[in-house]
């Protein structure tokens, strides 16, 4: 850039600064704490031409090293059938927006559609919106749809067994509008619901209860419908996260009394990819009343008028905020849809008998290396009675279990997600995952390097 081209540029920037009233740019970003602002310039190489960028993103990227992942706690690896995104990716199809224009987009409508049909037969509740970013946010819009419903009550009640980032959601949710919420506690024993403390905090003024089945430690709650039963005894609602793949073989909340189920989408024909983006899904049983307090979009089957050919329409409009603006039930907007609708190919291909195997597969091979684990002298798992499905805590009784971790490593493992910023407690402890992309070849690995980390720590 010439001298002159440059003093133009700075001119601008100070005409903008004037306008907005700002001493420099870096007044935009006061609202970002000065600990974790970057205080240098980034490192960017210089100008590349297309083919040396491309040969040097190889080298870099040939550094990377293949490893067996076992972590969890949100986000898990799940195979993904190729026909998946060759589906999705299809120009015609491949928008990440439900469309305002319906009748020029009926193949995208139609695959969120389905989509919406399938999470409801998997949820066992009739209407299921298309969708939410992920399952934080669906589990704070929830809350907020029932404080709407419930109106007069400005209370809600979360469970403590959450992931710590999915809670930091919710609280950012709640803070705006001012609702008020309290936690309760977990089981010691069994890491389910503690029902005594359940009881103890609802209040006439609470209007719904959030618990996870299983939960964050990945516990099954053997008593959720007699928690849907204390919890409806004061007319509350009830909101339950779950695991989409686990509904191939426990039980659907429709079917023990839950008003709204949420939860992540991101298992579904969807890549870890980095931490994102995911997919949140919600549903619910239809009523007049509260489907209107629903967030998020819906889509419909009609007819033409004509009669003669089947059409899919954005219905109950009326709620949403490119309609109304600030009375609509929620402000979200870009709604992962292509997301949404690889979750629904995914189901699709999958089937009741292919998500079904899937949860077994998951299940049984949890099972087999957390026992197998629970052999060794230096190792509790799960730390927990309760009944588990796919994910379980892994205690060291010796060392640290970031020691573990490390030596895992070294060995071309990935270990669990550490516990140790959110549940002190529990000791050195972290959540291990076990899906069907984990061989038995795989999980004898991981089972041969702990049983050497549990001889240096002196154990037999």
């Amino acid at each position: 850039m010439s001298k002159d081209k440059e003093g133009s540029a700075n001119d601008t920037q100070k005409e903008m600064e004037s306008f907005l009233s700002i001493a420099s740019t870096d007044d935009l970003f006061k609202d970002i704490p000065d600990s974790i602002r970057l205080k240098h310039p980034l490192k960017l190489l210089g100008p590349m031409s297309e083919r040396d960028l491309s040969i040097y993103i190889d080298k870099v990227l040939s550094m990377n090293k293949s490893v067996v992942s076992f972590l969890g706690g949100g986000a898990q690896d799940h195979y993904i059938p190729a026909l998946v995104q060759e589906v999705i990716t299809k120009p015609e199809l491949l928008n990440s927006y439900t469309p305002y224009q319906p009748e020029v987009a009926q193949g995208m409508l139609q695959g969120i559609f389905e989509y919406q049909s399938l999470i409801s037969e998997l949820t066992g509740l009739n209407v299921t919106n298309s969708s939410m970013y992920d399952w934080p946010t669906a589990i704070a819009e929830a809350l907020l749809m029932s404080i709407r419903i419930m109106k007069k009550r400005q209370k809600v009640l979360i469970t403590t067994s959450i992931h710590p980032d999915r809670l930091s959601v919710i609280k950012n949710y709640l803070i705006g509008p001012k609702i008020e919420f309290e936690m309760v506690d977990f089981n010691p024993k069994t890491g389910e619901v503690d029902l005594a403390d359940l009881k103890g905090k609802l209040t006439e003024d609470v209007a719904a209860f959030y618990f996870e089945n299983p939960n964050n430690f990945g516990v099954i709650e053997s008593n959720a419908e007699e928690i849907c039963n204390i919890v409806h005894n004061f007319e509350a609602k009830v909101v339950v996260g779950v695991d989409p793949i686990s509904l191939g073989i426990l039980k659907p909340p429709g079917e023990y009394g839950v008003d709204i189920a949420v939860g992540e989408g991101q298992g579904l024909g969807n890549p870890i990819s980095f931490g994102g983006p995911h997919v949140g899904f919600f549903s619910i049983n239809y009523n007049r009343k509260t489907i209107r307090q629903m967030p998020g979009r819906l889509v419909g089957m009609t007819k033409t008028i004509e009669g003669d050919q089947r059409a899919y329409v954005l219905t109950l409009s009326t709620r949403e905020q490119h309609i109304r603006r600030e009375k609509a039930t929620s402000n979200i907007c870009t709604n992962q849809a292509i997301l949404a609708f690889g979750a629904g190919v995914y189901l699709s291909l999958l089937g009741p008998e292919g998500v079904k195997k899937t949860a077994e597969y998951c299940l049984s091979a949890a099972h087999y290396l957390s026992s197998e684990i629970n052999k060794l002298v230096n190792f509790d798992a799960p730390i927990f009675k309760g009944y588990h499905y796919n994910e379980f805590i892994v205690r060291v009784k010796k060392g640290t279990m970031a020691d573990v971790e490390s030596k895992l490593i070294e060995h071309g493992l990935v270990g669990g997600y550490t516990l140790e910023k959110c549940h002190l407690e529990f000791g050195e402890t972290a959540i291990f995952c076990v899906t069907e992309m984990h061989t038995m070849d795989d999980l004898n690995k991981l089972l041969a390097v702990l049983s050497e980390i549990n001889k240096e720590l002196g154990g037999q």
